[in-house]
């Protein structure tokens, strides 16, 4: 059920608001505060969906007031209702207002604008999937969105602005520290919730840094937080020749670059290769004079993330070129290495299945993606016409056409997470008892997926 806090103190403007609000929904479940601390004393204790606050109310307090509101919540969008002569309306959008509506009200514009931010108020809640390659993700799609993750005893927010990861916040850390501690952990919940914008930027680096500093950190098994950062995901370090391979780094991917005469990482962007020759890269920003390094038996550590992995390998530096760009030009490597950053080895996939929860009807769906422990199960919206309520823990029934196997499969699952947009639910699915037989092929399926990229 959703919860909406009216920011009220008028008895005939609150119960307009309320009998408004319970016409509309009978599901929803109206509270209300007099003032803006009250509402976040209230808002404290248990979890709110939407705020209605009448910024115009008799004796009401300032703007101040309600920034402390939207900065208190970020993840929480706020309606302001106002009075021409008392606010203006572009400075409460400037303070975390999602809407600004001016009195009279028009009700079906707040209804509208209601229902859109009660629908964006949390978006879904995804369980399983690794926290890194969630913000990869909105990374691509430049979302804006605040991630709540849940974790034992301690929550941690990740503030992102079309795509970037601008802040974060756990009990006890903000900005990259935070970030780092979030990255690291396991076992957590992650739910998609709204974000007002009342966050400044405190993490300036590309998400790809705070993703690879975050593994070094835990890997090397750092005292960090006061505490040891030691993700349990990550797996022993792997070795890949590249003899009659070409590596697997794309042009304009992001690297880093661990020189052995500086401290920190720097930042470079993969721009060319000759296969078994050399590689191509910028030259990190700001410049750096490297011609020292040219030819030196030292050699340069160069990391990157590539398909739930980061790689790593040491290379000389042969050149470095001023024109037409500075360029730098490393010997191409004998042997990558690899750590896995997920538990099971996956890979995008593809294939029509059905989907059945207990006393529902099938659903038409497909297979996404595929692992040896499960699935991600894409089902297409119809039209309005809603699907059956799907449950975290419920069990389902997959069948479908598993690659190198002629006839019908059936296997059992289980719901472990779900991701609800306009035009798809996706379900990540956990298999249960699956048959050796099934096992093998998933499996076989898998490395040899793997032996050609």
């Amino acid at each position: 059920m959703k919860t909406v806090v009216i920011i009220e103190n008028e008895a005939v403007e609150l119960g307009a608001l309320v009998g408004l609000f319970t016409h509309w929904q009978k599901e929803l479940n109206i509270l209300n505060a007099e003032r803006e601390q009250a509402a976040i004393d209230l808002m404290s204790r248990q979890r709110v969906d939407l705020v209605v606050c009448d910024l115009s109310r008799p004796g009401g307090s300032t703007l101040d007031d309600f920034s402390l509101l939207t900065h208190t919540f970020p993840y929480v969008p706020c309606i302001a209702l106002y009075k021409r002569e008392s606010f203006i309306p572009e400075e409460a959008l400037r303070r975390g207002a999602s809407h600004c509506l001016e009195k009279p009200v028009d009700t079906s514009r707040l209804l509208l604008h209601a229902g859109e931010l009660l629908d964006a108020a949390t978006s879904g809640k995804i369980k399983g999937i690794p926290i890194h390659s969630f913000l990869q993700m909105l990374e691509t799609e430049e979302k804006t969105c605040t991630l709540q993750i849940d974790r034992e005893n301690d929550t941690g927010l990740l503030y992102v602005k079309n795509g970037v990861l601008i802040s974060a916040e756990t009990k006890k850390f903000t900005g990259e520290a935070a970030a780092h501690l979030i990255l690291s952990w396991q076992e957590s919940v992650v739910r998609i919730r709204f974000f007002n914008g009342q966050r400044k930027r405190q993490i300036n680096k590309p998400l790809i840094s705070i993703i690879m500093e975050a593994f070094s950190l835990g890997g090397k098994g750092n005292q960090l937080h006061q505490g040891i950062l030691n993700p349990k995901h990550q797996l022993p370090l792997k070795h890949l020749s590249t003899l009659g391979k070409r590596i697997p780094l794309e042009i304009g991917s992001q690297i880093k670059l661990e020189f052995p005469h500086l401290d920190a990482l720097l930042e470079s962007e993969m721009v060319g290769m000759l296969q078994e020759n050399c590689l191509i890269v910028t030259n990190p920003q700001p410049f750096s004079d490297l011609e020292e390094l040219v030819g030196s038996e030292q050699r340069v550590i160069i990391k990157y993330v590539h398909k739930g992995r980061v790689w790593m390998f040491k290379a000389q530096l042969l050149k470095t070129v001023e024109s037409p760009s500075q360029l730098l030009f490393f010997e191409y490597p004998g042997v990558i290495h690899y750590h896995e950053l997920r538990k099971a080895k996956r890979t995008s996939i593809f294939v029509p299945s059905t989907f059945h929860i207990k006393e529902e009807p099938e659903l038409y769906a497909t297979l996404i993606d595929l692992s040896m422990t499960g699935s991600l199960c894409q089902i297409k919206h119809k039209g309005d016409k809603p699907l059956p309520q799907i449950d975290i823990n419920s069990t389902i029934l997959l069948r479908c056409l598993l690659p190198g196997i002629k006839e019908e499969q059936q296997i059992d699952g289980r719901v472990r997470n779900i991701q609800i947009d306009p035009a798809e639910t996706r379900v990540g699915i956990e298999f249960e008892n699956l048959q050796p037989h099934l096992a093998d092929t998933i499996g076989k399926y898998l490395y040899s997926i793997e032996s050609f990229s």
